[in-house]
């Protein structure tokens, strides 16, 4: 048995991950369970997604709740600092931890950062179905630009790029656009007869993750020459350009190592686009270092546990 292990929650929309280590160093339990998000989700539902998924790494490592030092959970719907506090106490009551284990809970933007970066200082840019850029200095302080969800912002994301590919196709369609090939695309890839059909279609129900994942198809249309959907991912690199530059004026003076890492399915996933933002932030932040993420966002929990841990 372990006496002391430290654990970290990556939690999105949709399922979140667990993460535990030994305070000696070492992994003893890795495991996927339900959403941790408490803005989508009942806090019952988010209170058993938890219960469950601690009682399986208690069994399957052997490990008894008392053994936990320090805890960190970043979560998807823990935006606002009035939100953390009730979200670590359903920690400590869903996993049953002693009083004394140090907990804390965030957006789930700075574990990821910490993750990609390992290191608890620098700004992480995450690009996929939404968009967020957050920083992070070693002492703690933190800002963001963007993650407004898909109504509020989600510039340069997937689902803004897809969103706009439907709104300036049908502007093509009447001949107020560049001329494209992108409606038929959408009908096609959205099984729908005609341009009319778009209306039901978005305003009965939109469905955010199924139309970014349109975005691919944008993306490949601009690969073969589409002049239109080349115009939508130029405005996309430059708003994700915008999100880095709004959190490097308010953070980038207090960084001693300025690096920047990318996250998401859509900017690791196109690297057209990729490589069109780091030469964009080339000119406009050059002191801004472009790396390679080395960790996931549960190891980044894992190392923001370890700072509690130490005080």
């Amino acid at each position: 048995m372990n006496d002391s292990w430290i654990f970290g929650i990556d939690g999105g929309g949709t399922s979140a991950r667990l993460r535990i280590e030994a305070v000696s160093g070492g992994l003893l339990f890795f495991g996927e369970g339900g959403s941790s998000n408490p803005r989508s989700n009942p806090r019952e539902n988010v209170l058993a997604n938890l219960r469950a998924l601690f009682e399986r790494a208690y069994r399957e490592a052997a490990l008894t709740p008392d053994g936990c030092r320090a805890g960190f959970a970043g979560t998807a719907g823990v935006d606002r600092a009035a939100d953390r506090r009730p979200f670590a106490d359903l920690m400590r009551e869903a996993a049953l931890l002693p009083i004394n284990a140090r907990l804390e809970a965030s957006n789930d933007a700075e574990p990821a950062l910490v993750g990609a970066l390992g290191d608890t200082e620098g700004i992480l840019l995450i690009a996929g179905t939404g968009s967020i850029a957050f920083g992070r200095t070693r002492s703690g302080t933190s800002v963001r630009s963007g993650g407004w969800g898909h109504l509020l912002g989600d510039e340069g994301s997937a689902f803004a790029i897809a969103f706009e590919a439907l709104k300036r196709g049908l502007r093509a369609h009447e001949g107020r656009d560049i001329s494209s090939s992108l409606l038929d695309d959408a009908l096609a890839y959205f099984q729908l007869a005609e341009p009319s059909d778009l209306v039901p279609f978005i305003y009965e129900g939109l469905d955010k993750t199924r139309i970014a994942k349109f975005a691919r198809i944008v993306c490949a249309r601009r690969d073969s020459g589409d002049k239109l959907a080349s115009a939508i991912l130029d405005e996309a690199e430059a708003a994700l350009e915008s999100l880095v530059r709004s959190v490097y004026a308010r953070i980038g003076a207090e960084l001693s190592r300025k690096r920047i890492a990318f996250r998401g399915g859509l900017i690791e996933g196109d690297r057209q686009l990729r490589e069109g933002l780091v030469r964009r932030l080339a000119v406009s932040l050059p002191e801004l270092a472009v790396v390679e993420p080395v960790a996931d966002a549960a190891s980044g929990a894992c190392i923001l546990a370890r700072e509690l841990l130490a005080g």
